[in-house]
């Protein structure tokens, strides 16, 4: 069974070192940390609880037209395309 894990943590450090892995966990950080994009999701929330689901589709727009939102997309769509051929060659 340990070498099981180890072989896990050792492809977990491998994946860890992907160029679009190290961009996504630095993109998110700053999404993590931006009081504009936190204040939209906020926002997009409340509409969508009271039912004002135009005004959140809306924000939900302006959030997705943001820079920063535009390529943290790209780069989780090409960590994505890359974990899913790991997961095709471990099968």
């Amino acid at each position: 069974m340990s070498s099981a894990i180890d072989y896990a943590i050792a492809i977990q450090e491998k994946i860890n070192e992907l160029p679009e892995a190290k961009e996504y966990l630095r993109l998110k950080k700053i999404i993590d940390n931006d009081k504009e994009i936190q204040d939209l999701q906020k926002t997009i929330l409340e509409y969508q609880r009271n039912g004002e689901n135009k005004l959140a589709d809306e924000c939900m727009s302006r959030l997705n037209s943001l820079p920063i939102i535009v390529n943290f997309r790209m780069v989780e769509e090409q960590l994505a395309e890359s974990l899913k051929l790991i997961s095709d060659i471990l099968k």
